[in-house]
């Protein structure tokens, strides 16, 4: 019964309150086509907050939070109604049956949020996005073709590349026979990361520009690591040299 939904969500918060006193999302979010994605996004990422706080005071495990937050997010996830998904907002709706583990419904709302993306940065972060739930289905070249065809934006729109690549796709499809072309694609993002410009009085900005080093000495590793695991011992002692010699002959890898 559809008047069930919002209690089961609230029962849900209770627990995600405990026993304190907390200022929680409301959880009612409609249902269909009126259902509201960026609230429910909002509600999800507040919960996070919530659980992670309480996590610290050593109230939950955090296998105890990813339960509370996996109801949760099912139980959104139950509403969405995917012939009634506007186009416009596929995207968000897509984040949020990835986050319920519904890749299959995921990927298609992502095809349609690419196709009808209005600007470079929902094509660049919907076509990762899009990569990440191909390779996770095991459509790793699919993927990676995705993932490439980003590197056409402007220099200005390039940051979420590397790190999709790197923290995400790469992870979803390692070890699905495509390894090698995962890590070429890899250190092709690497170029791309370096290409992008950033507005460095800005605190993203500033905070980017900070991690750069760290998040490229951490796709290098992960680059020989897919060389070396899959008994290309020569590729990964040629990646190391290269990424010696573009960070420097001290880079740990």
């Amino acid at each position: 019964m559809r008047w069930l939904r919002p209690v089961v969500l609230a029962v849900s918060f209770m627990a995600l309150a405990g026993c304190h006193v907390v200022q929680l999302p409301d959880p009612n979010a409609t249902v269909g086509a009126d259902m509201h994605p960026e609230i429910v996004l909002r509600n999800i990422r507040e919960s996070y907050r919530i659980m992670q706080n309480r996590i610290n005071r050593g109230e939950i495990t955090t296998s105890q939070r990813d339960e509370l937050i996996r109801t949760l997010v099912e139980q959104y996830a139950a509403q969405v109604d995917m012939d009634k998904v506007p186009p416009a907002k596929a995207w968000q709706f897509a984040d949020i049956l990835r986050q319920a583990g519904r890749w299959e419904d995921t990927y298609k709302l992502l095809q349609t949020a690419v196709k009808v993306a209005p600007d470079d940065d929902r094509f660049v972060n919907d076509s990762l996005q899009l990569a990440r739930a191909a390779a996770h289905l095991g459509k790793v070249d699919e993927a990676i073709k995705g993932c490439r065809s980003t590197f056409k934006v402007p220099e200005n729109q390039k940051a979420p590349i590397m790190m999709a690549v790197l923290y995400e796709v790469v992870p979803e499809g390692r070890g699905k026979g495509k390894d090698i072309e995962l890590a070429k694609l890899l250190e092709d993002a690497i170029q791309q990361h370096q290409a992008t410009i950033v507005d460095a009085n800005s605190e993203a900005g500033k905070e980017f520009l900070a991690g750069r080093p760290h998040h490229i000495q951490n796709a290098w590793a992960e680059i020989v690591k897919l060389y070396s695991s899959n008994n290309r011992q020569d590729l990964a002692r040629e990646a190391l040299q290269r990424a010696e010699k573009a960070t420097g002959s001290g880079a740990r890898v």
